[in-house]
């Protein structure tokens, strides 16, 4: 691997070219040891996603959802219910809205249009290497592969990270700040 493979992740602010984030929503963004929520009819949004969308916007990554959904799966309840829905504003995607869904390539030119996005300048964050992975590097864009395991092939322009824990990391090549722990006192340390 390249010295520099890591830079060609790294947001435009640490170095990089890259501006926006397509995100995942099912097994990006949530866990399938969870429970579906039966308010939301569907899975919860992971403290992990949530620490880690914060992040990258912090790193000035702007952030969209791009989900294969059905009708009555809106995903923008489930950011609401985890208070990440302002860091994905009106940039959220849905299959079943737009008439289009993952794996077609059409569906990821029209949000990079619709964002003035450059494929250059995108990255795609999914689990499916089918529906999140492929159609993106076709376009130019790079992609983060999600997976407990790493897969044995590995496509120009992808990366692999074993949870969605270690996207800040690669946007910004800084380790990751520990959590804070509890001081004695009752304040963090």
């Amino acid at each position: 691997m390249p010295a520099d493979h890591n830079l060609t992740f790294r947001a435009a602010a640490h170095g990089g070219s890259l501006t926006h984030a397509f995100v995942d929503y099912g097994r990006t963004l949530t866990d399938p040891a969870d429970p579906v929520d039966l308010d939301l009819c569907m899975r919860p949004v992971t403290p992990a996603a949530r620490t880690s969308m914060r992040a990258a916007a912090d790193a000035g990554v702007t952030l969209a959802l791009l989900s294969n959904t059905g009708p009555g799966q809106d995903r923008r309840r489930a950011l609401q219910a985890a208070g990440i829905a302002d860091l994905f504003g009106d940039r959220v995607y849905l299959s079943h809205e737009l008439g289009i869904s993952k794996p077609d390539r059409v569906v990821f030119e029209y949000v990079l249009t619709d964002l003035g996005v450059d494929p250059e300048q995108a990255l795609s964050v999914g689990n499916n290497i089918d529906n999140d992975i492929s159609p993106a590097v076709q376009l130019g864009m790079r992609a983060v592969f999600i997976s407990r395991w790493q897969l044995g092939k590995c496509f120009p322009g992808m990366t692999w990270i074993s949870s969605i824990a270690a996207l800040p990391v690669l946007l910004t090549g800084k380790p990751a700040e520990p959590p804070s722990t509890p001081h004695p006192g009752g304040g963090a340390a």
